[in-house]
């Protein structure tokens, strides 16, 4: 582990305050990882992992869109 401050979900940059709960823990997740491999821009690193969060809320949220969805079979 580095010595940098790692961000929990009660201590987050401020900008990861919008978005929801889930995704903010996928940022954090995603930012700690990020210093932990060695990046030493924090702008960068909360930027980053915002923009990747962001991504992996609308994978995530079309995949369960689509779970129930079945074609319908040829009459």
């Amino acid at each position: 582990m580095t010595n940098t401050m790692m961000w929990t979900p009660t201590h987050f940059p401020a900008a990861m305050r919008s978005l929801n709960p889930s995704t903010r823990a996928k940022a954090i997740e995603i930012a700690n990882r990020l210093l932990e491999q060695g990046m030493q821009d924090k702008q960068q690193v909360v930027a980053l992992s915002v923009d990747e969060a962001r991504q992996w809320a609308r994978l995530v949220q079309s995949q369960s869109m689509n779970k129930g969805w079945q074609p319908r079979a040829n009459p």
